[in-house]
This record gives structure tokens, C-alpha cells and sequence, in this order.
């Protein structure tokens, strides 16, 4: 059975799916990100001193550890958001998931 190997998951939010979408696209262009999971959801939160609501799209974002700062990097200026949700953990991912993701996020990686 192939030793699970470290990943790095990502996660923000954007206002809308159309910007979710163009989000995640330019991850993926920029390898980035190997896989982006989007998921719409209702957001509650307390911003300026009031309690808000919010329609939303969640992004997962699945990443390698060497291209993690330059995702964090782009998160903070592609983001719509100038105070965006980003937060990032260590998921282990198997054998086989965790070699698909850096050929995925290799430069060398075919289409």
C-alpha cells in the first residue's frame, strides 16, 4: 500500500459562483492549486460591529507544500474580498491522490 504524502488544503470564500469560478480557473492556470472544490453555502459572520449574512461560495483548494506561499501569495491579490477568508492546514493524502496533485502542479505536466 503506497505511504500517504503531505498536502496542503486552502480554503476561502468568494461573493458569487461567477467569481468562484474565475478564481479557481486562474489557480489552475497558474498550477496553483492541483483541485478546486466549490460548494455553495450561507455564510454568518460579524463584520463592522453588526451581525451579517451572506450567500457564498466555498473554495477547497488542494495544493503541494512548495506552492503553498506563492497560492497564499495570489489568494491575497486575485481575491475580490479585501479582507478574505484564508486558512490553510496539512492533510495527508494517499499514495496515489498525492502523486496525481504534483503532476498536476508541475510545470512539466501535460494537459
Amino acid at each position: 500500500m503506497p505511504t500517504p504524502q503531505d498536502l496542503k488544503l486552502v480554503l476561502t470564500t468568494e461573493a458569487n459562483e461567477p467569481r468562484a469560478e474565475a478564481l479557481a480557473q486562474q489557480l489552475l492556470e497558474q498550477r496553483l492549486a492541483a483541485c478546486v472544490s466549490l460548494m455553495p453555502l450561507r455564510s454568518r459572520y460579524r463584520w463592522r460591529g453588526a451581525i451579517e449574512s451572506a450567500e457564498e461560495v466555498q473554495l477547497l483548494i488542494k495544493t503541494c507544500p512548495e506552492r503553498l506561499q506563492d497560492l497564499l501569495s495570489a489568494l491575497e491579490h486575485l481575491h475580490s474580498y479585501d479582507t478574505p477568508e484564508i486558512l490553510n492546514w496539512s492533510a495527508q493524502a494517499s499514495g496515489g491522490y498525492a502523486a496525481w496533485a504534483t503532476a498536476a502542479l508541475s510545470s512539466d505536466a501535460g494537459s
